[in-house]
């Protein structure tokens, strides 16, 4: 095994949420190229054996992918080539002296089923069984594809079989359990079958690198991806021109949502052909699923036909064909393709599945129902359609449907990794307690979870008014469903209700109709720990009602920028720090890039740039064009229009022109931030304080520099921020702001307001005290602003909104405190100290009923501590005594 290619293996696409920034690169990152791995050393030797007949070792050389033009002398040795490098057209696939499965297999890949099953009438071989059943299979014949195993049952129950049958007997396999009943517990066949494997690879012959193919196809069945890849790159070691290896590597790249992995893959399969006139038919299939993934389904036919012009009987490649049709949102054609489809093969369910995975991908959770359960119905034993069925239950909140689907795929495939979370998830959710308000479902564990759920219907209602209503960013749309609020009690459980594994690094997320959140809480089981839920929470809701705008058609960075807006918070500085990077370093994502940063970025801030720019473009938009053009382009989404065309119906520019316009508009609000290009740059101030004709570094500039160039430039940001520092540097300050510094501070706060460092410092200097001491009124008032900037941009402490209720506290505004303090609830909810607090401000208030509640949620935090239900008698005494 080569380490280095261990990396082609992938991992789970991060679903994110938040909007946490850091700053930007200078270059963007270009793909790397896809390189074959070397030949494993051992095949090396056992092609070099000294032992070897030429006639061997040309056999060999072909079978490890080493040949050379002069190792194809005939058409046998060409065929077989062919067949490893996926050049399905060959014409030495089509000679009649090489053998009738080479022939037959070539035959059954390229669509010409019935052909296949005459060529093989009278062949009996363990292999030609494994290829009769798959054409049967692709013809929807699921019986006579059963019955066509029965010879290759038999033959595997014999201690004589060879490594190459007993690879083609686990072929065999995996097609009888999607077509026949299984006579053990279904599925049972899984361990069997990777038993069989590994003894082959393992023990009958490590060079054997069919067997890890074959091992691949049956753990990317199963959704054990990583497994899978890993059997995939060992097989390549064995034989770098294996196409099938490739093809699966490829699956999993799209399924990963990694598309420069795939274009590489694809360039990879292409390159095996050594013929640009023979298109790559695999290299068509990952590229077209890529497509499909993006809602693109230009892209994806564009991949299709040429490869559909030479192989136009290939199944796989028509029901792609069919489901880039589903999305473009045209009945009619998708009605028509799926009839061309059943005229080639009357009964096969995989065009219709193909068709409702991408419509359930694209949230067209409806139509997308109606396909997979005819697949279902049309091939009852393949796990897959009712696999998609209950997956697409749990996104869209239909809790009834999941569990009944996913229950049927279980009992079809118990190995499925995403199958077996996700029902254990339907399962837990059954158990969940329930709280409904006028447009919400919140449910929850039993327990502490309890405390947020009664504590979220008041704010989810007052949110949804916003969201959904008409001021300055609303999106004027009510969706016609209560919207389910799933709490997830850890990380773990979350992962499962949103993606069917137990690892994800996000706190929420929306799938329209269903909105899951971890539990906002510090500890084991728990990668966040405290947030604000609310912005979190409308930030996902935005997205639910958008997508019910639009039904669901709406670009991945146009929901994202359009949620980010209506989190109703300003931009942090890193945010800002990121955006200016970007805007002068000339990298700023274009419309097709800024889709792929969200699931797959190239550079580590791809991610949080998308999300940024794109709530800087929506910004530009409303600037622009007013508050109605982002809905009227929901309109044209909803309508089916691409973005190229909607974008040019509502504001009149090409999506050139309109990245041209953004970014002088970006310019000038960079100058109002304070940031960007100021003259003279501090580069040119270094040097000018270093003389003419200085030579190597300038000396850093002292204090009395720095001031000195704050008299000429009284209003250049950079200068003062470096006077800051410099000053905090020198005695007697070390590090601490003291009264001097006020003046510069606050000069520097209006010259860059998108920088919390003078209100930090600001911050520190107000609100020191020693242990104990009472905090002055007027020094408390002088706080308040600054505390206020902070905690508008704080998202996981409640540190700033705490220490706001203590001042308001402290000047008299008891009305102002409890909503400081209720504001710290909402970013730590099961913070006992934060409760406390809250509940003291309530009472000095005279709010009983509310301090009440806050004791309650006490108890059920720290039931442990008796002090709370003794508080919380003495309030309802004073509350009977009231009444």
């Amino acid at each position: 095994m080569h380490h280095a290619w261990m990396k082609l293996v992938l991992t789970i696409p991060c679903l994110v949420s938040g909007l946490q920034a850091q700053p930007a690169g200078i270059e963007r990152a270009q793909p790397r190229a896809i390189e074959p791995p070397p030949l494993a050393s051992a095949a090396r030797k056992a092609i070099d054996s000294e032992f070897l007949s030429d006639h061997e070792r040309r056999n060999l050389r072909i079978f490890h992918g080493d040949w050379t033009e002069a190792d194809l002398d005939t058409p046998a040795r060409r065929a077989s080539a062919a067949l490893i490098r996926g050049a399905y057209n060959d014409p030495s696939l089509q000679d009649p002296t090489i053998p009738v499965e080479d022939r037959a297999e070539a035959m059954l890949i390229r669509g010409e089923l019935a052909p296949c099953l005459d060529l093989l009438a009278e062949v009996s071989s363990i292999r030609a069984a494994r290829l009769r059943a798959a054409a049967h299979e692709g013809l929807g014949q699921f019986a006579k594809a059963g019955e066509a195993l029965d010879p290759l049952v038999k033959r595997m129950q014999q201690r004589d079989a060879t490594p190459a049958e007993l690879v083609e007997g686990v072929r065999g396999l995996i097609i009888r359990a999607r077509v026949l009943p299984q006579k053990e517990p279904a599925g049972g066949d899984f361990n069997r079958m990777l038993s069989i494997l590994t003894e082959v690879h393992q023990k009958r012959d490590r060079l054997f690198w069919p067997a890890l193919v074959a091992e691949a196809e049956l753990l990317y069945e199963k959704s054990n991806i990583r497994q899978a890849g890993e059997a995939a790159i060992q097989a390549l070691s064995l034989n770098p021109r294996s196409a099938a290896a490739w093809a699966i590597l490829g699956r999993i790249s799209v399924d990963q949502f990694n598309f420069d992995r795939t274009e590489g893959i694809a360039a990879m399969l292409s390159g095996l052909l050594e013929s640009e006139a023979q298109p790559s038919p695999l290299a068509a299939d990952i590229r077209a699923r890529a497509a499909l993934r993006q809602s693109d389904p230009d892209g994806a036919d564009a991949a299709l036909e040429p490869a559909l012009a030479r192989y136009p009987l290939m199944r796989r490649l028509l029901a792609l064909k069919a489901a880039a049709t589903a999305i473009r949102y045209n009945p009619e054609r998708t009605a028509a393709d799926l009839a061309a489809f059943e005229a080639l093969s009357p009964g096969s369910a995989l065009a219709l599945f193909e068709v409702g995975r991408t419509l359930a991908e694209a949230r067209q959770y409806e139509m997308a129902a109606g396909y997979l359960e005819s697949a279902a119905e049309r091939n009852p034993y393949w796990a897959e359609p009712a696999t998609e069925l209950g997956l697409m239950g749990l996104q869209s909140g239909d809790d009834a449907s999941a569990l009944k689907f996913l229950k049927r795929a279980s009992e079809l495939d118990p190995f499925n990794t995403r199958v077996t979370n996700s029902l254990s998830l339907a399962n837990e959710l059954t158990r969940y307690k329930r709280l409904e308000t006028e447009h919400f479902i919140i449910r929850y564990a039993e327990g502490a979870d309890e405390v947020l759920a009664v504590d979220m219907a008041e704010p989810l209602e007052a949110m949804y008014r916003r969201v959904t209503g008409n001021g300055p960013g609303g999106i004027d749309h009510e969706p016609p469903f209560k919207t389910v609020i799933d709490l997830m009690p850890n990380q773990r459980w979350f992962a499962v209700r949103i993606a069917g594994v137990t690892r994800i690094h996000t706190v929420a997320a929306s799938t329209g109709p269903t909105i899951a959140m971890e539990a906002p809480r510090e500890g084991p089981g728990h990668k966040v720990g405290s947030y604000d839920w609310l912005r979190v929470v409308q930030h996902e809701f935005t997205h639910t009602v958008t997508l019910s705008r639009t039904r669901n058609r709406i670009p991945h960075w146009f929901t994202e920028a359009a949620a980010v807006h209506l989190e109703d918070s300003p931009r942090d500085y890193s945010t800002c720090k990121l955006l200016e990077g970007a805007l002068l370093n000339d990298a700023l994502l274009d419309f097709g890039d800024i889709n792929i940063a969200f699931v797959r970025p190239k550079r580590p801030t791809d991610r949080q740039q998308a999300y940024a720019q794109g709530q800087w473009m929506y910004e530009f938009i409303i600037t622009q064009w007013g508050n109605r053009a982002p809905l009227d382009l929901m309109d044209q989404y909803a309508a089916g229009i691409r973005e190229p065309d909607a974008i040019k119906a509502v504001l009149d520019l090409d999506q050139s022109e309109f990245m041209t316009r953004f970014k002088d508009w970006a310019r000038r609000e960079l100058r109002k931030w304070g940031m960007g290009e100021w003259e003279p740059s501090m580069k040119q101030l270094l040097k000018e304080s270093a003389g003419a004709g200085g030579e190597g570094k300038p000396a850093d500039p002292t204090l009395d520099t720095v001031l000195a160039w704050l008299e000429k430039h009284p209003e250049h940001p950079d200068i003062q921020a470096l006077a800051i520092r410099l000053t905090l540097e020198s005695p007697p300050h070390d590090g601490i702001p003291d009264e001097s510094m006020v003046p510069l501070l606050e000069r520097y706060a209006k010259a860059r307001p998108v920088d919390p460092l003078p209100h930090k410092l600001l911050t520190r200097l107000y609100t020191s005290r020693a242990a104990g001491e009472t905090w002055p009124p007027e020094r408390a008032a002088l706080a308040v602003p600054h505390l206020e900037y902070l905690d508008a941009r704080e998202q996981n402490s409640a540190a700033y909104a705490a220490e706001l209720a203590r001042a308001y506290q402290t000047l008299g505004d008891l009305e102002r405190a409890a909503a400081k303090a209720k504001r710290a609830c909402t970013i730590a909810p099961y913070d006992a100290n934060m409760r406390e607090l809250y509940a003291t401000i309530l009472l000095q208030r005279n709010d009983l009923k509310g301090a009440e509640h806050q004791i309650v949620a006490l108890t059920k935090l720290e039931p442990d501590r008796a002090i709370h239900a003794k508080r919380l008698d003495a309030i309802r005494k004073r509350l009977s005594d009231q009444n």
